[in-house]
């Protein structure tokens, strides 16, 4: 059961009970403050339910600046890892450009330790997420 707990015109977050996951589904192009907000928004979620799998659906993802992939990096990672985020499953985005982007950032994600996945659809990533 997944129970919506932000929705703005950019991005949707579940939490799913079932999975015990922070689910986030990216619903168009985004940057700077948005792109801030929704990361930030998630991780409240991941620290309030003691989790640490996450689920972020990029399909609808375009190009991340520079500015975002460092802050994602160099601010974001360091906190969810802290924070306790060990699992995260990624639905690889349409774009070309945006799949540069996630890969650059997830680079230098897996130095730090998350286990990390990608996938063609949500319902596979959650399937992944669900084993031990």
């Amino acid at each position: 059961m997944a129970v919506k707990y932000f929705d703005k015109d950019f991005l949707e977050i579940y939490w799913n009970e079932d999975i015990h996951c922070v689910v986030m589904v990216w619903k168009k192009f985004i940057r700077g403050e948005d792109f801030r907000e929704g990361l930030n928004t998630g991780l409240e979620l991941l620290i309030e339910k003691n989790a640490s799998r996450w689920l972020a659906d990029l399909r609808n993802l375009k190009i991340l600046s520079n500015e975002d992939q460092e802050w994602s990096n160099n601010e974001w990672f360091p906190r969810a890892t802290k924070a306790g985020i060990k699992k995260m499953a990624l639905v690889k985005p349409r774009s070309a450009l945006a799949k540069m982007g996630v890969k650059n950032i997830m680079t230098r994600v897996n130095k730090i330790q998350v286990e990390t996945a990608y996938f063609d659809n949500a319902g596979e990533a959650l399937k992944w997420l669900d084993r031990p």
